[in-house]
């Protein structure tokens, strides 16, 4: 390998690294009090299976005592730096994943079953880069950063549009989270028991009304990874 690749390497690899600790250190500097309890939530979000669903709220929580309705936006701001960082290394690094023992074999279960839904789907080629965006907007575990920047580079995708697509989905999703986090909060300030009440109902209707769906396309398809792979009958 060339002198000159290795240095790109090398630079590729790093760059988003320093950035990260650029992140950190601002972090450490800003909010020295808050610091342990964010730099934990933020490490939490990066295992999963945690994922906006539960750290946006727990962010707004650390920040809402002393920032009002802008912790939304700090805690979106937040999940969405993580995200676009994850991304930013895995859009320049993703061919050394396959050399990772335990990251090979999902980059390839990824390519196998994204390339075989992106043929038979037009509209998901020509929406190509909001439906990245989407993806990671919504919160399902495996739909941040990473995945999305990995499924935008096996697809060849522009890497600069994927990091964007990325970024706007992150802090879209995370910033809905936040709010209903932050109005979820302030109804128990105000009402107690009976705010807890209505989010259990909520919820508990939510869970109904998922697994009454999944239920249906089950007994027609059997489960979604099976759907995913069943092969096309001539």
């Amino acid at each position: 390998m060339p002198k000159s690749e290795i240095i790109i390497r090398l630079y590729h690899f790093f760059y988003p690294v320093y950035a990260a600790i650029i992140f950190i250190l601002s972090l450490y500097m800003i909010f020295p009090d808050l610091f342990v309890k964010l730099g934990t939530i933020l490490f939490l979000y990066l295992v999963p299976p945690a994922g906006k669903e539960s750290m946006v709220p727990a962010l707004v929580y650390v920040f809402s005592p002393r920032y009002g309705i802008h912790s939304t936006i700090l805690a979106a701001l937040f999940i969405t730096i993580i995200d676009t960082i994850v991304a930013w290394w895995t859009v320049w690094n993703w061919d050394l994943l396959k050399y990772v023992p335990v990251l090979n074999v999902y980059v390839k279960k990824i390519d196998s079953v994204v390339k075989k839904k992106w043929e038979r789907h037009r509209i998901m080629r020509k929406f190509a880069y909001a439906g990245l965006a989407l993806f990671v907007a919504i919160p399902f575990q495996g739909s941040g950063g990473f995945t999305a920047a990995l499924i935008g580079r096996l697809l060849a995708m522009n890497q600069y549009k994927i990091i964007l697509s990325v970024a706007l989905g992150s802090f879209g999703g995370s910033f809905l989270i936040a709010l209903l986090a932050y109005f979820s909060l302030w109804s128990f300030k105000r009402w107690g028991i009976f705010a807890i009440g209505g989010i259990v109902i909520l919820v508990v209707v939510i869970v109904v009304v998922y697994l009454w769906i999944r239920g249906g396309k089950n007994e027609d398809n059997g489960n979604w990874w099976s759907w995913i792979h069943r092969k096309p009958h001539r």
